[in-house]
Parts: structure tokens; sequence; C-alpha cells
């Protein structure tokens, strides 16, 4: 770990742990550990539970009938960097009336320097597989600038 990295201060009952990913990049988070006795303590269970046959790796053996769905409806925002031309907002709407996706608003700045050219889609509820579609379709375009960014909106008050 380089000397200017912000892992490089981590010492003694810190902890660290680096998250990367496409939206966020790198953050990095950073606190105090719990201390010998509850890491041993914490190890010792994990021992003797590993001993006793148990083999999930989810804490205390929860019971759960949650079930994880890889679609689901919601609001969504998007967020859209590009190279400035003409026809870009029509071609945004046409991919979304093409996947069932209706528009609840567009935000496009002015902008300051062409390579902050970026403007946010708020979407009506719709299935997150139909933005999935819209986002293949806009990167694919040559005014796309990497890859849009997405998230649901999960203010109640917002769902229509």
């Amino acid at each position: 770990v380089a000397n200017d990295d912000p892992l490089s201060s981590v010492n003694g009952a810190t902890n660290a742990i680096e998250v990367v990913s496409d939206n966020l990049v790198s953050s990095v988070y950073i606190g105090q550990g719990a201390g010998r006795y509850p890491t041993a303590n914490s190890c010792i269970n994990d021992i003797v539970a590993l001993a006793k046959g148990d083999t999930t790796p989810l804490p205390f053996n929860p019971k759960s009938n949650t079930k994880y769905v890889n679609n689901y409806s919601s609001v969504f925002f998007l967020r859209l960097n590009y190279r400035d031309q003409v026809g870009i907002t029509r071609e945004c709407g046409e991919i979304c009336e093409k996947h069932g996706v209706s528009i609840h608003s567009i935000l496009q700045n002015p902008k300051a320097k062409s390579q902050e050219s970026a403007f946010a889609i708020v979407t009506e509820k719709v299935e997150f597989a139909a933005i999935l579609k819209v986002l293949a379709d806009i990167e694919a375009l040559s005014w796309c600038k990497g890859k849009p960014f997405y998230m649901p909106v999960l203010r109640e008050d917002w769902q229509s």
C-alpha cells in the first residue's frame, strides 16, 4: 500500500474497508475496531459453530421468508453524460417509449465546460428490467459519454 493511500494509516485496532464500484469509483471507510476481547469472542463462536456443523454463511442462523428478486418496480433517477449535439432528448424519449418507460421529468443545466455535459431523467414507476434496456440502448449511442448512472427513487411520496 502506497504511503499516500488512506489505507496506509490504518493500524492497531482500527478497521478499514475500501469499496470500489462503477458509480462511486472508490470509497474508503475507516473506524475503530471492536477490540481484542470482542474479536476473540467472535472467533471462538465461529469455531464452535463450525464444530457443530453449522455451514450457513449468515450470522446467527437467521430464519427468513425473504424472497430476493432481480426485478422490481420503482421511479428511477438516471444521469447521462453526453457529447453535445442536436436530437439527444428526442433520442432518449424514443428509447424510453420503445421500452415502455414514461418520463416524469428531464433536467438539463447549461454546461460550464464540455466535459461536464450531463442531464437527468426521472421516470414514472416502471420495472427495473425496462430501465436496464433503456440504459443499454442509450449507452450504445455515439453521444453518450461513459456508463449512465441510475438509481431507484425510494421516497414513497414519489411513487406514482
